[in-house]
């Protein structure tokens, strides 16, 4: 059996279509539990979920961030299998069974992906490597989507097809099976991650006690993508700038760590600027600079 984690916070109809499908098909047969955790939602998303004895909702009064909702549901969840699905996500009518069916197979797999298509039913890139000082550099400066046969990709695998499977550093939190022993390995997700990097973080710790991920292109969901901060794209670039910075103090040594920094702080913004202007996409500048006034304090963000 298996029990869901889906953190909310205003993801408007995104949420009634995720948990529609998760009651589809044959998959309500293996859900114990599905715990949506609302991380303060001002929208309207939580007023037509559909609600069952399978279905227990969490009210956080604020938004305590990705992290820490999570954990609320992995403490609470007690199925063999927990699975931490973002609420932009829709499962197929077989997924769930198809995924305890993978795992029960492969003792030697602690994390599970699957391939994961976008709206138009095109397969996106959900699997990343841990992150290294040259990789994000390669990312930041755009080197790596100028040339990315010769400087490749640092962090998401936008080289590979994801038409195959095969083990992988790191699953995109927005589908991550998982056995529930993971945690008895190496606890739950480190808090001071608001949002981004948490589950990079986690998927680097189990690796250091030889656990493993897996990426499998035979199971299939839907992820629409941005459904929750689609609409703050400034302040989503703040927090995925801030977490990385939180990962590379974490796991890098002083030197990686202070070429990330500089990095992000005076050749980031630069490169994607430049990039955004050349692709005619100069109305975005507004929520870059944005995201920067946030990571350097100038501007003070009201959702933290």
């Amino acid at each position: 059996m298996v029990d869901i984690v889906i953190v909310n916070w205003n993801s408007g109809s995104y949420l009634q279509k995720c948990v529609q499908s998760i009651f589809n098909g044959i998959n309500e047969n293996f859900v114990q539990k599905v715990f949506i955790i609302d991380n303060n939602s001002s929208d309207a998303s939580l007023k037509n979920i559909f609600l069952n004895d399978k279905v227990q909702v969490i009210y956080n009064k604020e938004n305590l961030g990705f992290a820490k909702a999570c954990n609320q549901g992995f403490k609470i969840s007690a199925a063999k299998y927990v699975l931490l699905l973002n609420p932009d996500v829709q499962l197929l009518q077989e997924t769930i069974p198809q995924c305890i069916s993978f795992m029960d197979q492969r003792n030697g797999i602690d994390i599970l992906g699957c391939q994961l298509l976008n709206d138009q039913n095109e397969i996106a890139f959900s699997c990343s490597r841990f992150p290294s000082a040259g990789g994000i550099f390669r990312d930041s400066t755009g080197l790596s989507k100028i040339a990315p046969r010769l400087f490749k990709p640092g962090i998401i695998m936008r080289d590979w097809s994801h038409t195959e499977s095969q083990f992988v550093d790191q699953i995109m939190g927005a589908f991550m099976f998982m056995r529930r022993t993971v945690f008895e390995k190496i606890g739950l997700f480190d808090e001071r991650f608001f949002v981004y990097f948490e589950e990079v973080d986690f998927s680097k710790r189990l690796s250091k006690v030889g656990g493993k991920s897996f990426f499998t292109s035979e199971i299939k969901a839907i992820h629409s993508g941005e459904g929750t901060t689609g609409s703050v794209k400034g302040f989503r670039l703040f927090l995925n700038l801030k977490s990385r910075l939180q990962y590379a103090k974490k796991h890098f040594n002083s030197f990686g760590y202070a070429s990330v920094w500089l990095t992000t702080f005076f050749i980031e913004p630069i490169s994607r600027s430049f990039f955004l202007i050349a692709s005619g996409r100069s109305k975005e500048l507004r929520d870059l600079w944005q995201g920067y006034k946030y990571l350097t304090g100038f501007s003070k963000s009201k959702w933290m």
